[in-house]
């Protein structure tokens, strides 16, 4: 997209289109007052009521963790509301995914480790994220590797909320644990998630594949497959992460 036709938001230079989620795209922004660059995360303002997303907004903006997306602040436009957020150069979890086979082992557990600890904080304080996915972990490069910063946090919440008074599901079907079918979530259904992630960083492949029903079919029904194909240390990691019980799961990210 050409610069020219980015929105003119006061108190920022829009760069270009850093890339698109389920709520719309995310622009990359030179914040003037801080001299640094953001990320503006469009939020459609009919899709999330204001009052909702300033509830929301109180909890992202008090989460500081290294291993969290920062929120800084909400912008408003008069059709789009914009997050502010931490702007991370590294892309996704997803796009590192692609080229997996370069990553030791040593650095996927590093990864997986990092994506705990934040979810670890963030538990600690009440809140689950709901949509734990390759795509909503973002990354940073600094001398020591890659880290992870999980974002998200608060808008797949509310988008949660949302859809469970409208009688539909939200969430990204391959990485759902089983009671988020049907509408129930738990701090151990994000650790579900990080079970299939980390099935994923090794294998190549998710457990389970198929249409969003066929998923839920094996979420509910199905044990992984091809445990064998994660080193041995991992394979009862995995296996307890992917529960079909919450509580045979691990009943904290500190305990994975």
């Amino acid at each position: 997209m050409l610069r020219s036709q980015l929105p003119k938001i006061k108190g920022y230079h829009l760069l270009g289109v850093a890339g698109r989620g389920q709520f719309g795209r995310v622009l990359c922004a030179y914040q003037i007052a801080t001299r640094s660059l953001v990320a503006l995360k469009e939020l459609d303002k009919y899709r999330f009521p204001t009052h909702k997303l300033l509830r929301e907004l109180r909890f992202l903006i008090g989460l500081n963790h290294p291993n969290i997306a920062k929120c800084f602040t909400l912008l408003h436009t008069d059709h789009i509301r914009y997050l502010v957020l931490e702007y991370c150069s590294a892309g996704t979890l997803r796009d590192l995914m692609k080229c997996s086979d370069w990553l030791t082992a040593r650095q996927k557990i590093k990864l997986v480790i990092d994506l705990l600890q934040g979810l670890a904080y963030a538990h600690n304080l009440g809140i689950v994220h709901c949509d734990i996915k390759p795509e909503n972990v973002l990354l940073q490069l600094n001398a020591d590797g890659w880290v992870v910063k999980v974002s998200d946090f608060g808008i797949a919440h509310l988008q949660q909320e949302t859809d469970q008074h409208s009688g539909s599901r939200t969430g990204s079907p391959a990485y759902m644990a089983p009671e988020r079918f049907y509408g129930k979530f738990s701090y151990s259904s994000d650790l579900y998630a990080v079970g299939i992630i980390l099935y994923e960083l090794f294998t190549r492949e998710r457990p389970f594949q198929g249409s969003a029903e066929e998923l839920m079919t094996a979420h509910l029904n199905q044990r992984p497959p091809h445990m064998d194909k994660l080193p041995i240390p991992l394979q009862s990691i995995v296996q307890k992460a992917l529960a079909k019980l919450p509580a045979q799961r691990y009943d904290s990210a500190e305990g994975m």
